[in-house]
């Protein structure tokens, strides 16, 4: 009989707790369960230090998965673990591009009938994981109200900033306007840009974006959809938004029923990006990820060991 140890935060990305006990209860009909509720990053190191050999079955969005597979390759055992998802229902992020189901009862089918598939992981120059994406933009002003993108974050197990597509801030009522940022980023040794053009967002992610021109950028566009192949071709995909005039940034602000500001996206495949200039603030995964000056993002390929459907 298969073991499993579903690991459920207390904030399931807006999961019904209904359907996640349903598809918890899908999963006992078939296998051995030990379900665990976890509320600190403290509880979650000590339910991946009992599992044994035990698949990790995470309920939640792209931000809790990032916290079991960071735990994990923290304790150096990352290679040795089998992971799977019940997803958060809303058919974005890791889980969607890996081909699970959105719905966690169906997810959870799949956990029981899939197969075993080796993903792409990104590791930064401090050490931490990326499972989906990692978005970059301008750190705020000292005492700057109701801005955007720094999130509570609490490891994954808490609030985070509304982001719009790649990292764009999403406006909040009162906010004021982003920033460019003015940084120089190589890809692959590569300069695709330098200090002399400002940005309003970067992102790295791991797998083929959903959004690759400025033709279609819509609001609430976010989270990065690969494919399966995509996101184990030993490749990341830098995606870069450029600041534009004042004049055609008005003249978009007034074409559109949603005010968002015109960027011009240009996007490369890369196996190494390099980010360096003024500081500016990460969100790893929907979850803060502090601030840095320079930072540096490595395809680790066929890393994360993940259940899949089987077609």
């Amino acid at each position: 009989m298969e073991s499993l140890l579903v690991v459920i935060p207390p904030d399931a990305d807006g999961v019904d707790e209904h359907k996640v006990q349903a598809a918890i209860d899908t999963l006992r009909a078939e296998a051995d369960v030990q379900a665990v509720r976890v509320r600190l990053p403290g509880e979650l190191d000590g339910a991946l230090h009992r599992r044994g050999g035990r698949t990790v079955v995470v309920a939640g969005g792209d931000r809790h998965l990032h916290s079991v597979v960071a735990a994990l390759h923290r304790r150096n055992e990352l290679d040795d673990a089998l992971l799977a998802v019940l997803p958060d229902g809303s058919g974005r992020g890791f889980a969607c591009g890996a081909g699970v189901p959105p719905d966690p009862d169906v997810a959870a089918k799949t956990v029981l009938a899939g197969v075993e598939r080796r993903f792409d992981l990104l590791v930064d120059c401090r050490g931490s994981v990326v499972v989906n994406a990692v978005h970059l933009g301008r750190c705020p002003a000292r005492g700057t109200p109701g801005w955007w993108g720094l999130g509570g974050g609490r490891d994954g197990f808490g609030d985070h900033g509304p982001l719009s597509a790649f990292g764009r801030p999403a406006r909040r009522r009162g906010s004021v306007r982003p920033r460019a940022l003015h940084v120089r980023i190589e890809a692959d040794d590569e300069v695709v840009t330098d200090f002399d053009r400002p940005v309003w967002s970067v992102a790295v992610t791991n797998g083929r974006s959903a959004m690759s021109s400025a033709s279609s950028p819509r609001p609430g566009a976010g989270s990065t959809v690969a494919s399966c192949a995509a996101r184990a071709d030993g490749h990341a995909e830098l995606v870069v938004g450029f600041a534009v005039d004042p004049v055609s940034a008005a003249r978009h602000w007034l074409r559109r029923p949603h005010p968002i500001v015109r960027t011009d996206i240009q996007t490369v495949r890369a196996r190494e990006i390099k980010v360096c200039g003024q500081r500016f603030w990460m969100t790893c995964d929907g979850q803060d990820s502090g601030t840095e000056q320079r930072c540096t993002w490595k395809v680790v390929p066929q890393s994360l060991r993940m259940v899949v459907p089987a077609a």
